[in-house]
């Protein structure tokens, strides 16, 4: 096997694409306009103060109803001007919240020159897995000019969520937002005074598109694209002189180093739940928040026993809560999310990995007269590799003992460069995974197809049973890698190779989540149900990765599946997308 490659090929790369930049920027890149960095009016940061929209937590039924505009849009959330997609001019994108048994409606249209599709990370779907927006696997895009309306009901499900899109990469341009779901059975709801958001996201100067068709060439020997910053809940500043150092500079004359920081307002005496989602591409981050303990109560939707940590590790696609006391002095401290570029194959000179926001004490000098002065915990960071939080930490609430297995299925991942053209391309088994055009993986299923296109990778799953994924990571990367339609019962993780019998795995109330980081050149060993029928995909959500084939499916009760009433309008798609 062939691995990506080490940072001495950087300087090639980074030629490389240079002339190919020069080339796709001029086609596809519209000239920029001068935006309004410092009162970023595409941002909104009451919407991550939840409770600010009298929103009630009940177990009365209700329907969410939303409309949605997607439309391409230059802006500058850390100083330097790109196009980006947003929803309804917004970035992140709106807020979509909801009570557990609430029926979300979300009409969608598309203003772009390309289809696209929205993924509700975490939703169960159950019944209407055609609602889960991935497209080639269960819709086909929305075509420019036209709308699509997503309608599914969440029973049994709570916590913290996102949405994002499912096309291409469109997602790593702007196209998330959050997504929570309430209920008046959280163990923990009444532990807490007040309920804020913290999405963190890796930043990209250059927009998705040229990237990822560099990525996917011999040219780049398989060196991912490296952040040129990172944001908290879309903003953050950026020395604008490091652009002309970057792994790919843009040359923008539209930027302004003194772009404003997110900043949260606490309360002394106050307890607050803070919601952390990583919606980036690439980037582990390591969250802390100065002098301020983290108790964290909760993981991907599932709620945890409390357990007190200083930096909370969170992977791409992931979701914690932790409970914070606001038990400090009264001043501003620092909130960090530091970006772990031990993950990173090369070093991208114009990154600051350490990305913050500003934690203002009620009664405090304004922040903007006076920045922290707070220092980071004196405990050392995360080892260098790339891990979420140890299975032994986290134990749910309500407690589930994984089920004995009736299957088991080995998945190998691997990044390999065997094609005729030298890329470096990412496979599942032997598999590098292609989306399909104009055709659905679920729609073929609903027809009663049992065989797939080899680049699909689908396994079926006849019958109710518990699956348990051996999944080999034989890559020098770490991989978070995401179930749709399901949470996975994490048993146990190492270096090397699982030996049956021999290496170490929990069944009594293991963890349950729906993304779990695959440790570099090691093994991961999972239990799902497949009581969820429908096509699902199960994919690295690094979004590099993915788009270079390290994804496949599981269709499950396909004889459920022939009889799904999926609308017309939606299989409609596949011949205008």
């Amino acid at each position: 096997m062939m691995t990506r490659a080490s940072s001495a090929r950087a300087l090639f790369a980074r030629a490389a694409f240079t002339l190919f930049a020069a080339i796709v920027f001029l086609s596809t890149i519209p000239a920029p306009t001068l935006g309004q960095s410092s009162s970023q009016p595409w941002n909104n940061p009451s919407q991550f103060v939840l409770g600010n929209n009298n929103f009630s937590i009940t177990s009365s039924p209700a329907t969410r109803y939303y409309e949605w505009t997607v439309s391409q849009q230059n802006i500058a959330p850390d100083g330097l001007e790109r196009p980006m997609l947003l929803v309804n001019g917004m970035f992140p994108g709106p807020l979509v919240e909801a009570n557990t048994g609430d029926r979300i409606v979300v009409k969608v249209t598309n203003n772009m020159t390309n289809g696209t599709s929205i993924h509700w990370h975490g939703m169960f779907q159950n019944g209407t897995n055609w609602m889960d927006g991935t497209t080639s696997v269960t819709q086909c895009p929305i075509p420019p000019g036209q709308s699509f309306t997503y309608n599914f009901t969440v029973p049994n499900q709570w916590g913290t969520y996102w949405w994002h899109a499912h096309t291409g990469s469109q997602y790593v341009d702007g196209v998330v937002g959050p997504l929570i779901i309430h209920s008046p059975d959280e163990p923990h709801l009444h532990e807490y005074d007040s309920d804020i958001i913290v999405m963190l996201s890796d930043f990209y100067h250059t927009p998705s598109e040229p990237l990822i068709t560099w990525y996917l060439t011999s040219a780049s020997e398989g060196v991912e694209p490296v952040p040129d910053n990172g944001l908290i809940n879309g903003r953050n500043s950026f020395n604008c002189t490091n652009d002309a150092q970057a792994q790919f500079p843009t040359g923008s004359k539209n930027c302004s180093s003194n772009a404003p920081l997110s900043v949260f307002e606490f309360k002394q005496g106050l307890k607050y739940r803070i919601r952390l989602i990583n919606s980036g591409n690439f980037a582990d981050f390591q969250f802390s928040i100065d002098n301020h303990t983290l108790s964290v109560i909760e993981a991907d939707g599932v709620d945890m026993q409390p357990v007190d940590v200083q930096r909370i590790p969170i992977h791409v696609a992931q979701r914690y809560s932790a409970i914070v006391q606001a038990n400090q002095a009264v001043q501003s401290y620092w909130m960090r999310a530091t970006m772990n570029t031990n993950c990173f194959n090369v070093v991208n000179p114009a990154l600051n990995s350490s990305v913050t926001a500003i934690v203002h004490y009620d009664g405090a000098p304004d922040p903007g007269q006076q920045q922290p002065s707070s220092l980071d915990w004196g405990s050392k960071p995360w080892a260098g590799k790339c891990l979420d939080l140890t299975e032994a930490m986290l134990k749910p609430v309500l407690a589930k003992d994984a089920p004995e297995a009736d299957v088991q299925i080995i998945l190998d991942m691997s990044f390999q460069t065997i094609t005729k053209n030298n890329v470096n391309l990412g496979y599942v088994n032997s598999t590098s995974w292609v989306p399909l055009k104009k055709a659905a993986t679920l729609f073929q299923a609903n027809k009663g197809v049992s065989k797939f296109a080899k680049s699909q990778m689908v396994i079926t799953l006849n019958q109710t049973q518990t699956i348990e994924l051996i999944v080999n990571n034989y890559d020098e990367g770490s991989h978070p890698f995401h179930l749709h339609g399901h949470q996975f019962y994490v048993l146990g993780a190492g270096d090397g190779s699982y030996l049956p019998g021999r290496s170490a795995i929990n069944t009594t109330n293991p963890l349950r989540r729906d993304t779990v980081t695959l440790q570099t050149f090691g093994y991961t060993v999972l239990r799902f149900v497949s009581d969820n029928p429908g096509m699902w995909a199960f994919h690295c959500h690094i979004d590099w990765h993915m788009q270079a084939g390290l994804m496949m499916q599981f269709l499950s009760l396909p004889s459920v599946v022939e009889a799904f009433d999926i609308p017309k309008e939606l299989k409609a798609m596949c011949g205008k997308a």
